[in-house]
């Protein structure tokens, strides 16, 4: 794991620095959501429930004949099975990286893929903080209730549901669900940046979309055995294209992530899908696309315009589909994955390089709608690269270690480039 070198990154960055990146070059970060590979060593002292988790397994369990060539003669089945040899079969370096923050979350994973190991949040639950925020929303001039008795929710302004959410670990992050048709979304995360300045949990997500009303969002209000009471996100329908959401997190500095780095020697950076929700990186242009077949083509069609620069895109139905127990939707989203790539792989020219990794897990077979603390699969494409095999990883920053040293930019704050464990020579697909 790498430290957090404040200090070289000040240096690389006072005046106008000028950068060795001598040829153009693109890189692409693949992110699929979810696609944990069997679970951490340290499961079955932090999360028991959880100590048999494996998501891919699950699938393949599921599927047998599961049809993903492309992936696998990248490597996929390597890192499942800990393979350390037998490059001379494969297409991608490959290896598998352990997760450095705790828990199992999207927010949290995407930070540390970046190149930040976020700092422990709180955990709490929303029971816990209620009558302070109720305290203090009212006090800023909010008209605050509470919908359901008994429950311990809040509604601001007739048009937010403030919760737990309920797709991530007890405590983690808190939700506030919005009616955009009854109030402005930039108004209503100015609300949830007063929340968020109360309290320490991972996340304060605020979200919603047109159509959505306050009757539906409380018809889906759910309470767990673990004290959560919040919406069921997915239930309402909200994950679609017309999602607006602003994700607001805990222990992370941008500026010291690959994206921000990117941007800061005027390279190009897109980030696709969950991504753009997720990151920080005021100069990126976002497309936040939940559609997979969309956002494939999407990312076609900015690396054929794409000179120089990244593009790094979240694929989340897979961990949609997880959530919900659907797992031959999360195979068939795989499936359509390993065509785009099938077809991708020959377009990247000598100087490219694909990165795919995962954030965490999410084992349907578990049955519990849960995300799960597993480790990840890292297949990393590029013609000039032979397959070598990258082994375990301590931390996801690895990857976006690995992005800013490939283009001789200054380091993430976290993470070991696997860059120079890589054999150049040409690799023929």
């Amino acid at each position: 794991m790498g430290s957090r070198n404040w200090l070289a990154f000040t240096i690389h960055s006072v005046g106008k620095p000028t950068f060795k990146c001598e040829t153009m070059k693109r890189a692409i970060l693949l992110v699929l959501d979810g696609l944990g590979i069997g679970a951490m060593p340290d499961a079955a002292k932090t999360r028991p429930q959880e100590q048999n988790a494996n998501t891919l397994g699950c699938i393949l369990k599921h599927r047998p004949h599961l049809h993903i060539p492309t992936l696998t003669r990248m490597g996929l089945m390597h890192c499942l099975n800990r393979v350390q040899d037998g490059a001379a079969e494969l297409l991608a370096s490959w290896g598998w990286c352990e997760l450095a923050y705790r828990g199992a979350d999207s927010y949290l994973g995407h930070q540390e893929i970046m190149g930040v190991i976020p700092l422990d949040p709180q955990r709490t639950l929303l029971r816990d903080e209620i009558d302070g925020f109720e305290k203090i929303l009212t006090a800023r001039g909010f008209q605050v209730t509470r919908p359901l008795a008994g429950k311990p929710l809040l509604c601001i302004n007739d048009a937010i549901i403030v919760g737990d959410n309920l797709e991530a670990d007890a405590g983690q992050n808190i939700n506030l669900t919005v009616c955009t048709d009854r109030i402005e979304f930039g108004k209503a995360v100015e609300i949830g940046k007063i929340i968020r300045s109360a309290v320490r949990v991972a996340r304060v997500i605020v979200f919603g979309g047109p159509g959505l009303t306050l009757q539906r969002i409380l018809e889906h209000v759910e309470q767990r055995e673990n004290g959560q009471v919040g919406v069921n996100s997915p239930a309402i329908g909200v994950y679609n294209e017309h999602l607006l959401v602003k994700h607001m997190g805990f222990g992370v500095d941008p500026q010291f992530q690959a994206a921000s780095i990117f941007s800061q020697a005027k390279k190009d950076v897109f980030l696709d899908g969950k991504m753009a929700d997720l990151i920080e990186c005021e100069q990126a242009v976002k497309s936040p696309i939940v559609e997979t077949q969309a956002l494939l083509d999407c990312v076609q069609t900015q690396f054929r315009s794409l000179e120089d620069g990244l593009i790094a895109a979240t694929v989340q139905e897979t961990d949609l589909a997880a959530h919900g127990g659907e797992i031959d939707r999360f195979a068939d989203i795989l499936e359509l994955v390993d065509r785009f790539l099938c077809g991708f792989l020959p377009q990247m020219k000598k100087e490219d390089l694909l990165v795919i990794t995962a954030d965490h897990g999410n084992d349907p077979g578990l049955r519990t709608g849960l995300h799960t603390r597993e480790v990840t699969p890292l297949l990393v494409f590029s013609p000039q690269f032979r397959p070598t095999p990258l082994g375990k990883r301590k931390c996801l920053a690895d990857s976006g270690a690995s992005l800013v040293q490939y283009f001789d930019l200054p380091p993430t704050q976290d993470g070991r480039s696997f860059i120079t464990d890589m054999n150049r020579g040409k690799n023929e697909i």
